[in-house]
């Protein structure tokens, strides 16, 4: 029987060059952590520039290991 765990992303796009970045909701949304970007190097507020938010779902071996992963939840902004 393979166990699952769950993680709650958002995703956020840099205001300038517009690369995404994927983080935990709770570092972009709950913090509003500050980021730099890799590309750019222009550092912004994730939690003004989140594009989308969703739950992932990912299947666990009986070793722990990551065996598929899918999205199970969008969720509203």
């Amino acid at each position: 029987m393979r166990e699952k765990a769950w993680l709650d992303i958002t995703v956020i796009r840099c205001p300038v060059c517009g690369r995404y970045y994927a983080e935990a909701s709770w570092y972009a949304i709950e913090l509003g952590a500050d980021v730099e970007c890799g590309e750019c190097g222009t550092e912004f507020n994730s939690k003004k520039h989140v594009t989308d938010r969703l739950m992932l779902e990912f299947q666990i071996s009986k070793e722990g290991k990551i065996q598929e992963t899918e999205i199970v939840k969008r969720i509203s902004l």
